[in-house]
């Protein structure tokens, strides 16, 4: 259970608390300042404009204009994950990104994106994957199938169609797609079959003719992608091209018939290449440990790893790309998995140092506020020398590293002792690292600071772990650990803890399995020492995608209404489970009443596992306890199942100990619920929500009544942005929300909000017309369907006015406004070259709805111009994965602009769910003619 620090402090009985806006960004607003680094997808340089860098990650795209010192985020119009960049190479400012759903383009040096998806029709259901740009014919760019066809577009994106297939035998895809500069009309292609076959080959198109002639190029002995398809192929100049796989690196000296490996076989590992500009011997090598190069053809490799430090055990981080500088190739940049971008500091040394001011694109997967205004953060999701731990002392304002000690990559859980704030508690992961010819061991995943988080050590005797020298631990992820409170001496620290985990079980040879590690581990010396606890949960199932299927603890929670310390609960899941698969083992909720020696199974009212009665609770990914309910018997549950490829989450409540679940998630059915937290003052339940389809629907959600309904309070919560953990702070005047996300910490303070409309009690009562912004006669801050956020002036900047936006349900529902904000706070949302929108926009969440007519009242501003029109960001529906600017019939009276809206149609922002999101301004038409991104790239 997630310690929360409680002071006493005056609220509106029925008022909900929305941000005051202390965080610089204005009332009502999620604001963040990191903390800076994550995984680096893809990474190009401009060959146009000099230190011109942009890098892609799962948060979205960041650009640089100093070579790497300072980033901003260019992602606006980009509505997925992308995983792949790259430069068109013939003109400046061009860019595409792709991911596995989608592809989109930029012509102006990613200010904003479009959606260049290939059509339905023609994908037939394949994913996406490589992603080339030719370096000779301008638009024209290559995308990898995962069902080995190719597809090309002349005109970047606007049009796509299909090479001829690729004459290979078998399922196979593409792993590697490389562009000629020498001529418009050659590409190489490296292809890897399916099902785990040796089929790895190396094809050149000569797209002279239509359709496209394919030829095999043999691979002679000795031979890099014999055993392991090539990962990336670059050329160079004068027929040079390199190529690489894990059996090493090839070099071609006739534009890719005949390849010799330099240096001998193993010359040197890695997946990712970078030609130095202005000479072919010269290369780099990322996706490894540390970075490779060489100066000599390949006849030697030169390795950094002290040059390239990922912690603060000096051990190398592990590399994702790397590129040159064109304009100065003595300098390089380079990727990391987990720390942001590096940049060489040093042109006579190997030495990279992060440079991530503004790259704010960590996965935060532990997060605890604590008194003083500090708040702890941890790096998730990583699996190499990390920067785990994260550490600030004004509230999130700005962020420090912490990592003194640590021998962890990634941190799932922190905990600050109820009875001693220094007192700090950590777990995660901690891998073996080989590298410089040796091997450091990993470690049981749980680490302890006793002086506010400066410094760590790692507590984990008793935890099984592997043999050394390649120690692994068999508990696996730390993913919670529990603070009983009360098991502190007078004056002194608590002493019992537990750690939920993921444990191991193994095939014993006859049909059944023998446990070699539990999920829950106890101590009772502040973790000096820990002790298998898990008698109950269960022992382990044969299912059909995953022979070994049994149930792993993701959080172990304390009932504190029981003194004793004995009352306890975890939420376990089943990872690998298929389909089909009926279980007989446990599953959900299990509850404790000694103290963690025996657990009991209770989750009925759950929902069954993959929808198949008889087969045990679906998986439970956090608990919640309800200190506020004097008998101890409260909890929430977020349950979910992924294996339709949906999430088919919501929330469940019990008011008996476990003894019965219900549904208890209105407003948040088949959603992914990650992590759910009370407020001990009030009561008030938080949930951490993500939208499955990134369509500005997911971020923090809030309910007041017990789990009977929710709202959204997610005013400004980025669109990239993926909540998955939740802390709460109350020590202050002020409650504090601090979500862990896919974009570092978002954070806001709170002041009441009684209409629950996004506009804050101070915003509307000083909205115009005496806080009447629709002159109805009754005031704003009372009225859920009316809504007046004051919104920044896009044209004056400095300036505010207000929109007032006024609801009325046309199909006798509609209760409400959520999420009421200007439109400049999405960093989803492009802006519209051909439109200017002098007055701002508005942001609009309408639950419960189906069809709507809006009011928007823009206070003083002037519409004489008639080419005013109401636009909107929305779904090009029935397309439910592309956005694009829709113009909406409305009427204009004086400064009032009428429309209707509804659900699933256009001018909403989210799939057919019965919910609405209205992203729009009143805009005019700038010029009559104007370039739309219609020509060639």
């Amino acid at each position: 259970m997630k310690a929360v620090n409680v002071s006493k402090y005056g609220l509106p009985a029925a008022a909900l608390l929305i941000a005051a806006g202390t965080l610089s960004a204005g009332p009502g607003v999620w604001t963040s300042t990191g903390p800076d680094g994550g995984r680096v997808a893809g990474l190009v340089a401009s060959p146009y404009t000099v230190n011109e860098y942009y890098a892609v990650t799962r948060g979205g795209v960041f650009k640089t204009v100093d070579g790497g010192v300072n980033w901003t985020d260019r992602s606006a119009g980009i509505n997925r994950q992308m995983s792949r960049i790259v430069h068109s190479q013939t003109a400046v400012n061009r860019l595409m990104v792709s991911g596995t759903t989608k592809v989109f383009f930029s012509n102006d040096g990613a200010l904003t994106w479009s959606d260049r998806t290939p059509p339905a029709g023609l994908l037939a259901g394949a994913g996406l994957g490589t992603l080339a740009a030719s370096n000779a014919a301008a638009g024209t760019y290559f995308l990898g199938l995962d069902d080995d066809r190719v597809l090309q577009t002349g005109d970047s994106g606007l049009n796509w169609t299909a090479l001829a297939p690729i004459p290979q035998p078998g399922d196979f895809f593409i792993t590697a797609i490389a562009s000629n500069p020498a001529s418009t009309t050659d590409i190489l292609v490296a292809t890897e079959t399916d099902l785990g076959i040796s089929d790895h080959r190396l094809w050149r198109a000569d797209l002279s003719v239509s359709p496209a002639i394919w030829t095999q190029i043999a691979c002679l002995a000795p031979c890099i992608w014999d055993d392991f398809g090539l990962a990336d192929i670059e050329f160079g100049s004068a027929g040079r091209v390199w190529a690489i796989s894990q059996n090493g690196v090839a070099r071609s000296d006739d534009s890719g018939a005949t390849w010799t490996v330099p240096g001998g076989l193993f010359n040197v590992l890695g997946q990712d290449l970078a030609v130095h500009p202005s000479d072919n011997t010269q290369v780099y090598v990322a996706d490894r440990t540390g970075l490779a190069y060489t100066t000599d053809d390949g006849a030697s490799w030169t390795n950094i790893e002290g040059g390239f430090v990922g912690n603060d055990l000096l051990q190398p981080a592990n590399s994702t790309v790397v590129v040159y500088n064109p304009f100065d190739p003595a300098r390089q940049l380079a990727g990391s998995i987990s720390n942001g971008v590096y940049r060489r500091t040093s042109t006579v040394l190997d030495v990279f140092s992060p440079g991530v001011a503004g790259f704010n694109a960590n996965i935060i997967r532990a997060v605890q506020a604590n008194t003083g205004n500090r708040v702890h953060a941890g790096v998730g999701d990583s699996f190499g020398a990390t920067f785990a731990s994260f550490r600030s002392t004004n509230n999130a304002l700005s962020w420090n590293q912490a990592n003194s000690g640590l021998d962890a990559d990634q941190f799932r859980a922190l905990e600050v002792d109820p009875n001693n704030s220094n007192v700090i508690y950590a777990g995660g992961l901690f891998t073996p690292k080989s590298y410089g010819g040796g091997t450091d061991p990993g470690n049981g995943g749980i680490y302890k600071s006793t002086n506010g988080g400066l410094i760590w050590s790692t507590i984990d005797s008793g935890i099984p772990l592997t043999s050394p020298p390649f120690v692994l631990s068999l508990f696996g992820t730390v993913r919670d650990i529990e603070i009983d409170r009360f098991s502190a001496p007078p004056m002194g620290d608590s002493q019992i803890l537990y750690a939920g985990g993921s444990g191991r079980f193994v095939s014993d040879g006859m049909g059944g399995f023998i446990q070699e590690a539990a999920r829950i581990y106890k101590s009772i010396d502040a973790g000096a020492n820990w002790l298998a606890s898990d008698t109950g949960i269960g022992g382990a199932d044969a299912g059909v995608a995953n022979p070994r299927l049994f149930a792993s603890v993701v959080q172990v929670i304390q009932d504190t209404a029981d003194i004793s310390g004995n009352t306890l609960y975890a939420a376990t899941f089943i990872g690998g489970a298929d389909p089909t698969d009926v279980l007989t083992i446990p599953n959900g909720v299990f509850k404790s009443i000694d103290a963690g020696s025996t657990w009991t199974n209770v989750s009925t009212g759950l929902p069954r596992l993959n929808g198949i009665v008889g087969n045990p609770a679906a998986n439970v990914l956090s608990l919640a306890y309800d200190p506020t309910d004097v008998t101890g018997q409260t909890l929430y549950a977020s349950t979910n199942d992924f294996l339709t490829g949906v999430p088919l989450g919501t929330i469940y409540k019990t008011v008996d100990g476990g003894a019965n679940w219900a549904f208890a998630g209105t407003g948040l059915a088949n959603r992914d619920v990650r992590d759910l937290i009370v407020d001990p003052l009030t009561g008030n339940v938080y949930a951490a929500v993500t939208d499955p389809l990134s369509n500005g629907d997911g971020g923090v959600f809030f309910s007041s009544d017990g789990g009977a309904s929710w709202a959204s309070i997610s005013t400004g919560f980025p669109g990239a942005a993926v909540a998955v953990k939740l802390a709460l702070d109350n020590t202050g005047s002020n409650l504090l929300i601090h979500a862990g996300t896919t974009r570092g910490i978002q954070s806001f303070e709170v002041v009441p909000d009684g209409d629950i409309d996004g506009a804050p009690n101070p915003v509307e009562g000083n909205a115009p017309n005496g806080g009447d912004g629709n002159l109805d006669g009754t005031g704003d801050q009372t009225q859920p369907n009316v809504a007046s956020p004051q919104v920044n002036d896009p044209i004056r900047r400095g300036t505010s006015s207000y929109i007032t936006a006024s609801l009325t349900g046309l199909d006798g529902n509609c209760p409400g406004l959520q999420d009421s904000f200007g439109l400049d706070l999405l960093d989803q949302v492009p802006v519209e070259t051909a439109r200017e929108a002098p007055f701002n926009g508005l942001h609009l969440r309408i639950p419960d709805c189906e069809r709507a007519e809006i009011e928007l009242t823009y206070h003083g501003a002037d519409f004489s111009d008639p080419s005013y029109a109401i636009r909107a960001w929305g779904l090009a529906f029935p397309d439910e994965e592309s956005n694009f600017w829709h113009q909406l019939p409305a009427t204009l009276n004086g400064n009032i602009w009428t429309f209707e809206l509804s659900d699933a149609a256009a001018g909403d922002a989210t799939p057919d769910d019965g919910v609405i999101v209205f992203q729009g301004a009143a805009k005019r038409l700038v010029e009559a003619f104007f370039s739309d991104g219609m020509e060639a790239e």
